[in-house]
């Protein structure tokens, strides 16, 4: 017990100065925390483009795909002639393969508000403006680019929810220019007002709205169209059906691999093959690797944790530089450097852990405004938590370090 009171009436020095620190603390906390909230913000936007990477993928039901030897990522994946799908289903492990029309198009976007809608050569507002407003911001009538997905009615190749969202208004797609809208989409695309705009074209052909199915948007596309096969090669400008975009193949249990390699073998080169990890890989690597996109929010964290470094430095360094006569008696009464340094080093963690926890609780309100506003999934993850958390204590270690230079000025002779 009396160990116990002596702690709490002796903190440690380090403690000390730091909640007597007054506006020095202050500084060196709030520096540090936006620091470190800048780091959670752009891991959290690095992880968004690791989910969105894959979301066109996610929803999609095969075991191997096919796709040109053009391929890039989901939005450039080339052509594909669909005789190479029956040739696929040619193979014994095989048991279905179906075809998936993907481009971009021009999507009629409803003006905002509809009975008054504003004059284009009217100012527009910022896009910060914009984006706070979300539904509610004002906007002219316009055209903006979305992706459309076309497909057999009688076989659509998505996963749960949205199979049953299909399901629902299968027998009215099945007249032409008859369309399905992303209920996720930007509000620009105007999923909100569907029930009182009836003025949809999407690529100049006259189309309308019959539903709507959950999908993620990514960093790519603000909105998705589904459509039928048929109506796709027409709106879009395809010769034929005989040529897709996508081939989606549904494999007996466990023969993955070896289709992947029979199919490699036998497909001519203008066809490339995957496994339905091996696409998801690619497709992770390519945005967050080979993008300008995620190797930006990668630099950020670097940026981030350097801006903590320099403020936290500064702040220990003034903090030593103007109390060298304390430091000075603090080593006559017979602490050693390192113990100084020791001290030194943990004032610089704490300043970082306290930082830390500001910085949680401001990424975590921020997140939640963008997932709201932009539609992009931001999550909190424990990782990322983690990560950071190792790399705030890790700053405050190094930098506490670094201080301890200034240490060496303090000679307890010039006490005398």
């Amino acid at each position: 017990m009396a160990t116990f009171r002596f702690g709490l009436r002796n903190p440690p020095l380090a403690w000390r100065n730091v909640a007597h620190g007054g506006r020095r603390s202050l500084a060196a906390i709030s520096g540090a925390a936006f620091s470190l909230t800048m780091v959670l913000l752009q891991l959290g936007f690095l992880q968004a483009v690791r989910i969105t990477a894959t979301n066109n993928y996610d929803v999609l039901d095969f075991d191997v795909l096919l796709t040109s030897s053009r391929y890039e990522q989901f939005y450039g994946p080339g052509f594909l002639p669909l005789e190479r799908l029956r040739q696929a289903e040619g193979l014994d492990t095989v048991v279905e393969a179906t075809p998936l029309y993907a481009s971009f198009a021009l999507w009629r976007c409803p003006p905002n508000p509809l009975d008054d809608p504003p004059d284009d050569s009217a100012p527009q507002p910022g896009a910060l403006s914009r984006w706070l407003a979300g539904s509610a911001a004002p906007r002219p009538l316009q055209r903006r680019q979305l992706y459309v997905l076309g497909f057999d009615l009688d076989h659509p190749p998505f996963h749960s929810p949205i199979l049953e969202s299909i399901e629902a208004d299968k027998a009215r797609m099945r007249v032409p220019n008859r369309v399905l809208l992303n209920e996720l989409s930007n509000a620009d695309f105007g999923w909100q007002v569907r029930d009182r705009y009836h003025d949809w074209e999407l690529e100049e052909t006259a189309v309308e709205v019959v539903g709507g199915f959950p999908m993620l948007r990514g960093f790519a596309a603000d909105s998705t169209v589904l459509c039928s096969d048929d109506d796709f090669v027409r709106i879009c400008g395809y010769e034929s059906r005989e040529t897709t975009n996508f081939g989606l193949l549904k494999v007996r249990a466990g023969t993955v691999d070896e289709t992947v390699a029979r199919l490699r073998e036998t497909l001519p080169p203008d066809v490339r093959v995957e496994s339905r990890a091996a696409i998801l890989a690619s497709e992770v690597d390519h945005w967050v690797n080979q993008t300008s996109t995620g190797q930006l929010f990668a630099i950020g964290v670097l940026v981030a944790m350097g801006v903590a470094a320099v403020v936290v430095y500064q702040v220990l360094s003034n903090d030593v530089r103007e109390h060298l006569p304390e430091y000075a008696t603090l080593q006559a009464m017979g602490y050693s450097t390192p113990r100084l340094a020791g001290i030194l080093v943990f004032q610089a963690v704490l300043y970082m852990l306290i930082s830390f926890a500001l910085a949680v609780v401001i990424a975590y309100v921020v997140y939640q405004a963008t997932e709201t506003l932009a539609g992009i999934p931001m999550l909190l993850t424990r990782r990322n938590l983690a990560l950071t958390f190792a790399l705030a204590v890790a700053v405050g270690a190094v930098t506490g370090a670094l201080t301890v230079n200034r240490l060496r000025a303090a000679d307890p002779a010039d006490l005398f």
